[in-house]
């Protein structure tokens, strides 16, 4: 018997079209499960920033929408809602670029975002809970944005996001730029977030190695397509997605059969993962 939570996003068919003529997503299926992190991965232009913002609602911003199918979140559809409304939900988008106001200080980042049907108690326990969490931050509380390092923006962008109480955390690109030691710090704080708060966390992350150490289920975008989807630890040994993400394929190519890497290069490319 399956112990996983309930669904409480569910992405269907979705198809998105920029300027009325450019298909970037084409029949996008996920399943976005209570309490679950769920990695989204692929290559530059799979589609996987376009996916977190149709469900954000920021997609109306870059002048494209939801031409076909459904986005359900908590049973309630939501496709080519704007972002406002979407965020009332619960719902929160830490983008891949312009994270902070870098003309705010730390402290007046996490003010300024803070939902205003918090009480001031709960508005400061959360404020503390950041501090917590990325204690590098606390050195840095009246300091501007725009001087943070790169992993210090990105530890208060989660912070931001945390200050107003979300119930479904959608992260583009966790590492983009960072230090590896940075990445494998946050990730962990972002563990640590996940079970302080009850978070349901869908990162989109090109580092494969990064998202899959702390996913709980995966997708692969290939061409605007899931091309494999399935747990972790399963994606993991997937040798597809070792060859083309994880960088184990070359020491392998001699020991796996030509069936195996024509399979791979298949699922790769929208067709079924290796049995």
């Amino acid at each position: 018997m399956s112990t996983r939570g309930a669904v409480v996003l569910a992405v269907e068919h979705l198809e998105v079209i920029y300027q009325r003529a450019i298909v970037a997503l084409r029949d996008v299926s996920l399943d976005i499960r209570d309490g679950e992190i769920t990695a989204l991965l692929g290559a530059n232009g799979a589609g996987k920033s376009t996916t977190l913002r149709a469900i954000s609602g920021f997609i109306g911003l870059d002048n494209a929408r939801v031409s076909r199918g459904r986005i359900h979140y908590l049973g309630q559809p939501i496709e080519n809602w704007r972002p406002d409304g979407v965020a009332r939900l619960g719902v929160r988008l830490i983008p891949e670029r312009d994270k902070v106001f870098p003309g705010l200080t730390v402290q007046e980042n996490l003010e300024a975002v803070a939902s205003p049907n918090l009480t001031k108690i709960q508005r400061s326990q959360l404020v503390e809970l950041v501090f917590e969490t990325f204690p590098r931050l606390v050195t840095h509380v009246r300091k501007s944005a725009g001087l943070l390092s790169g992993g210090e923006r990105q530890m208060l962008a989660i912070g931001a996001a945390v200050v107003s109480r979300p119930d479904l955390l959608l992260i583009d690109e966790l590492s983009l730029g960072l230090a590896p030691v940075i990445v494998e710090e946050i990730a962990n704080r972002l563990l640590s977030l996940r079970r302080e708060m009850r978070l349901t966390i869908l990162l989109v992350e090109q580092s494969a190695s990064v998202a899959l150490k702390i996913a709980d289920y995966g997708y692969v975008l290939e061409n605007g397509r899931v091309a494999i989807a399935g747990t972790a630890a399963d994606l993991r040994r997937n040798p597809s997605v070792q060859s083309a993400y994880l960088g184990h394929g070359a020491s392998n190519v001699e020991r796996r059969s030509y069936r195996d890497i024509a399979l791979a290069r298949g699922a790769l490319n929208g067709g079924r993962s290796p049995a």
